[in-house]
């Protein structure tokens, strides 16, 4: 058996693969409360403590940057390290990643089921770089390419280069959120949080109302849940007019990876998000902004983009990690 993790801020998924065949089979999955634990090591006891089995190796999913196998968690107090894991758990092979390069290393095993069309592309290179964009709690991205016998993945902390707005109503958000955070990356914008942050930006600005049944709404419920299904909906014109901008940002970001990366073999949206946006991404504001790439416009229109709808390929890909440990 392979162990496995997805950890998080809010929630710590673990998860056991049978390794024996080609392809990866969970045979089981179980969510914790990150908060009510003092470190991973203690969730993975808890979790195996249960079960009679014999675990080969291990591979963790993390939101931040591994060095030397170490790592401080995101919105979590804490410390990560591949060495305290061997020494206080049974698991002696242990593989500490950034949790976009276990998504990421999940993307050449997904199934067309697990998958949706967003965009097919023309002439697409099957063999070219492949990029994966995920907004979700922040904005995660990672690359890969191939080699010619098996695809590499790289980390990527492209989610917080500087935010580049493209429209004069964007170019006031831009400034709105530098009176706020000083220097503003795309995942000030490109995530839960960021969805809040434009919704903010309009109503502070006077672009629309925020109606008295909205706002009791927003106090009620998860902000950004609230503004994303009533933005679906048609609800209130802020809520519309955020997500239309949320939507459009994240589109041209999209096209930014193809020309950064030449990642013609595909873009994949992961994270939270994209799944739960589909009606909207599909409105076609999204590949209008994919697009609109001037000179090399055809760059970006060979290039097909994907919507990961598999929420446990984050757990899959690092179960193909640990395998090769």
């Amino acid at each position: 058996m392979i162990l496995v993790g997805d950890v998080g801020g809010t929630k710590t998924r673990l998860a056991l693969y049978d390794s024996k065949k080609e392809n990866m089979i969970r045979v089981e999955k179980k969510d914790f409360a990150s908060a009510e634990y003092q470190g991973l090591e203690s969730i993975i006891n808890d979790f195996l403590s249960r079960r009679k089995i014999t675990v080969s190796a291990a591979c963790f999913g993390v939101p931040g940057p591994v060095t030397d196998g170490e790592s401080s968690a995101t919105n979590l107090p804490w410390f990560l390290s591949e060495r305290n894991i061997a020494e206080q758990t049974v698991v002696k092979k242990v593989r500490l990643v950034n949790d976009l390069v276990a998504l990421t290393s999940a993307v050449p095993h997904l199934c067309a089921d697990e998958l949706a069309i967003l965009y097919e592309g023309k002439d697409m290179d099957p063999q070219a770089p492949r990029a994966v964009l995920a907004p979700g709690t922040g904005l995660g991205q990672a690359f890969l390419y191939f080699d010619g016998a098996r695809y590499h993945v790289h980390a990527s902390e492209g989610g917080h280069v500087d935010f580049a707005p493209n429209t004069d109503l964007e170019i006031k958000l831009l400034k709105y959120l530098q009176n706020k955070f000083g220097r503003v990356s795309y995942e000030r914008v490109l995530c839960g949080p960021g969805l809040i942050n434009i919704y903010e930006f309009l109503r502070d600005s006077g672009y629309a109302p925020e109606p008295p049944e909205l706002r009791a709404r927003l106090e009620q419920g998860h902000r950004a849940a609230v503004i994303s299904t009533a933005g679906q909906a048609g609800e209130f014109e802020i809520c519309v007019k955020a997500l239309d901008m949320f939507v459009s940002i994240l589109g041209a970001q999209a096209g930014n990876m193809v020309l950064t990366l030449l990642a013609t073999g595909g873009v994949y949206l992961g994270g939270g998000i994209p799944p739960k946006i589909f009606k909207k991404l599909t409105d076609g504001a999204f590949l209008k902004s994919y697009f609109e790439k001037g000179r090399l416009r055809p760059l970006v229109e060979k290039t097909p983009v994907y919507i990961i709808k598999d929420d446990h390929a984050a757990l899959l890909g690092a179960a193909y990690i640990a395998r090769q440990l």
